[in-house]
């Protein structure tokens, strides 16, 4: 049993980028399709533990973050209870600030993995698409809390968890329809960063790892 349970962790290893690539944009896509449905708040909590259990597995060598990992889980599973049943002042404030600190840490894992690759092959793609994603999933967060900070005034409507999705990776790929905009100095100014960081990350990692491939063929 031991023997297939380390096979079957070998497996989930190998397939580590096409996972985590997975994991987020259920994350992303479970607020925005599930959000007519009465469980639309339980399906988001069980994408965002797949997300972590992604996380774990993708952070295998890492023992020090899957600790984090571990310590993060329960930090906001324990904030989740509270918010429910204690009504704390705050909590989701803490909350998403914890995830925001989670979250940008595994950015630095993630790009360090994808750039330290040994070759440019399909998981060094999907690592790079995954960390454009993440970037995103940030950006979202950045603006849920300036949402929270603001008590719903930092975006020119009233917005939702699927709105905010929406607004950031419109922002974070220029499209910028303009049905959503920022309202206060702080929102304006995360929208101009994410913006900027969104053309960047497609100019300058894209156009690295293209040269790293052609450096590979032309040995």
């Amino acid at each position: 049993m031991p023997l297939i349970s380390q096979k079957l962790k070998d497996i989930l290893y190998d397939k580590k980028y096409v996972i985590l690539l997975i994991s987020l944009v259920s994350v992303l896509w479970a607020p925005i399709i599930f959000q007519a449905f009465i469980y639309s708040d339980e399906i988001s909590d069980i994408t965002l533990i797949v997300l972590m259990i992604a996380i774990i597995n993708f952070t295998r060598e890492r023992k020090l973050y899957r600790r984090v990992t571990v310590v993060f889980f329960v930090f906001v599973s324990l904030s989740k209870s509270a918010s429910l049943s204690l009504h704390i002042d705050n909590i989701d404030f803490v909350t998403w600030s914890a995830m925001l600190v989670y979250f940008t840490m595994f950015l630095f894992v993630l790009l360090q993995e994808v750039w330290h690759s040994k070759k440019v092959d399909v998981n060094t793609i999907l690592g790079a698409i995954a960390g454009y994603i993440q970037i995103g999933v940030i950006a979202f967060i950045l603006f849920k809390i300036c949402d929270l900070l603001y008590n719903g005034t930092a975006f020119n409507r009233i917005v939702d968890i699927s709105d905010i999705i929406y607004f950031s990776f419109v922002t974070l790929t220029t499209v910028g329809y303009g049905d959503i905009s920022p309202t206060t100095d702080e929102t304006k100014a995360f929208t101009v960063i994410f913006a900027m960081v969104g053309q960047f990350y497609m100019a300058i990692l894209m156009a690295l790892l293209v040269g790293k491939y052609q450096q590979e063929h032309q040995k």
